[in-house]
């Protein structure tokens, strides 16, 4: 019996995306490798299945400038976003004392071509990450977390010349 896989992503209604046949026992099977989250649902013979979601997280790379730097120096936190988010919104985060929870510590916007970069001033060692937040097209995703460790500045760079 012929069996038809319906999408719908945010802001579109149900529309047949492929076609397929059941066997013997009534089992069919679809290859789907959606760029957004979407939900499906499969229709034949007067029939409906049950709607599945399924969740797709934004591809997010990050990197940083630098790992270590001395206190006040700034870290750049760079890399793209996929798919296509420019405009969006992208936040530097720096964890908690404590090991715990992310606080948002600066707010940038995602250029052309999906790309941005962040920078910001460190004083103090820690960790940091790059979030950026779901919507209705896809769930988000935040990048593992980039220790940077904070020297002291050279006591010479700081004191005035005897004199």
């Amino acid at each position: 019996m012929p069996v038809t896989l319906y999408a719908h992503t945010a802001g579109n209604g149900f529309q047949a995306v492929a076609v397929s046949s059941t066997d013997a026992t009534g089992n069919y099977a679809f290859s789907q490798a959606p760029v957004n989250s979407t939900y499906y649902q499969v229709r034949g013979g007067r029939r409906s299945s049950a709607v599945l979601f399924e969740g797709v997280k934004d591809l997010l790379t990050a990197s940083a400038s630098a790992t270590t730097v001395q206190a006040g120096q700034p870290v750049t936190f760079s890399g793209t976003v996929s798919p296509d988010k420019t405009g969006h919104v992208i936040y530097l985060q720096r964890q908690n004392a404590s090991g715990g929870d992310f606080h948002s510590v600066a707010v940038a916007s995602v250029g052309p071509g999906s790309a941005y970069a962040i920078t910001k001033r460190v004083y103090a060692s820690g960790t940091f990450r790059v979030l950026i937040p779901g919507g209705p097209e896809n769930e988000g995703a935040a990048r593992p977390g980039v220790a940077i460790t904070v020297t002291p500045v050279p006591a010479s760079a700081v004191t005035p010349p005897a004199g």
